[in-house]
């Protein structure tokens, strides 16, 4: 991918002459998606020219300097893997032999110097390409915080991408009261995934009053290129499968596929050392991999109507998983408040979407011996009282 040496942590800064909320926008995260990295230069040029129509901040982070600068995904290790309590809140980390244990100390030490000093509500957009075409789309935590923000960009929208990919920075902020969208603009070197990564930055100065008139042109310019770039693509859907890769495998994606890309049960997506690759699921390709380093060979999504986001909201609002142990093969956790320990007899497909729409996640694989899955309620920041996990 493009190379982009000696770039700062912090890309730039513009402020408003009054207090309001502050949108981090972070890009390169990985050192082969430079997209995001130059649709914040364009936005910081524009919003410099007219700071007076700003309250609150816009900041703009670089992620994984080093790759940037070698054009590669990572030097060591996926600096977004990184980002568990366990290895991001470790201080032995920095004596850790690998260039992405100081990325992520310093941009560790970056947003943590933004948050304290952020007068309101701190958001972040995440901006990354694929390796693979297709339209541009969302990604978060289901926090109902984080959807009321995901759901004023008008593209696709996954669920429950973050319960398969662990130690993601999404994540990490999130548990710490940051409202998070993911933003996916498009294939790496797809001249359009700079202007759909500027075009989500503008949606997100609006959607989170960054800008004090939201009806800037750009936002409606951002609005109707996104519109246009989802095309036929569903506007929501969950992740059915994930196909998780290791180099021995020896992977390799069949050509041709993009995302949200129809696929049938058993089609053959690829090949590895043990001979074709299938999918287990219908549905829809998401994020096929046509390069070298990645963890996941591909992902299933299917729709979601919308009307289960709206009785998701619902339900949770009313705690209706006070309930949940009453159901057949889910007891609480005797160790983890705010969780359950579900039976894998019972937890199939409308097991799992039950514990998504009252907002809980799984954590980890299989416990006490592979017969039971661990559900863990996400907090919702919005609500102080609110007991639910942190991480």
């Amino acid at each position: 991918g493009r190379s982009l040496p000696g770039l700062p942590r912090e890309l730039g800064s513009v402020g408003g002459d009054r207090p309001g909320p502050t949108l981090i926008c972070l890009a390169g995260l990985h050192g082969d998606e430079p997209a995001g990295v130059l649709a914040c230069r364009r936005v910081l040029t524009r919003v410099s020219e007219d700071s007076a129509r700003l309250q609150g901040r816009l900041v703009c982070l670089i992620g994984n300097r080093r790759a940037l600068a070698a054009g590669s995904r990572y030097l060591d290790r996926d600096l977004n893997r990184l980002w568990s309590n366990r290895l991001a809140d470790e201080p032995r980390l920095s004596a850790a032999p690998m260039v992405e244990a100081e990325e992520l100390l310093e941009l560790k030490a970056a947003l943590r110097k933004i948050l304290e000093g952020a007068p309101g509500q701190v958001y972040l957009l995440d901006l990354h390409t694929t390796s693979s075409r297709g339209a541009p789309f969302a990604i978060l935590d289901d926090t109902l915080p984080n959807r009321e923000i995901a759901l004023e960009f008008p593209v696709t929208l996954v669920l429950g991408l973050e319960e398969e990919l662990s130690g993601t920075l999404a994540s990490y902020l999130t548990a710490r009261g940051v409202i998070v969208v993911g933003f996916e603009a498009g294939q790496h070197g797809d001249p359009r995934s700079v202007g759909w990564a500027e075009a989500a930055i503008w949606i997100a100065l609006g959607s989170c009053s960054v800008l004090r008139d939201g009806g800037w042109s750009e936002v409606k310019e951002a609005r109707r290129l996104l519109e246009e770039a989802r095309g036929s693509a569903p506007r929501i859907v969950e992740v059915r499968y994930r196909h998780q890769i290791e180099a021995a495998d020896g992977f390799e994606m069949a050509p041709g596929f993009e995302s949200f890309q129809p696929i049938r049960s058993r089609q053959v997506l690829g090949v590895s050392t043990v001979g074709q690759v299938r999918s287990p699921v219908a549905g829809r390709v998401l994020m096929p991999l046509y390069q070298e380093l990645g963890e996941e060979g591909f992902f299933v999504v299917r729709e979601v109507r919308p009307i289960w986001l709206r009785l998701s909201a619902t339900l949770r609002r009313l705690r209706a998983d006070r309930v949940l142990h009453w159901l057949p093969g889910i007891r609480r956790h005797p160790e983890l408040p705010e969780a359950f320990l579900v039976d894998w007899r019972y937890a199939r497909w409308l097991a799992r979407r039950l514990f998504h729409l009252l907002g809980y996640r799984r954590v980890g694989g299989a416990g006490e011996e592979g017969r039971a899955l661990t559900m863990v309620r996400r907090r919702d920041w919005s609500n102080p009282n609110d007991p639910g996990q942190e991480g």
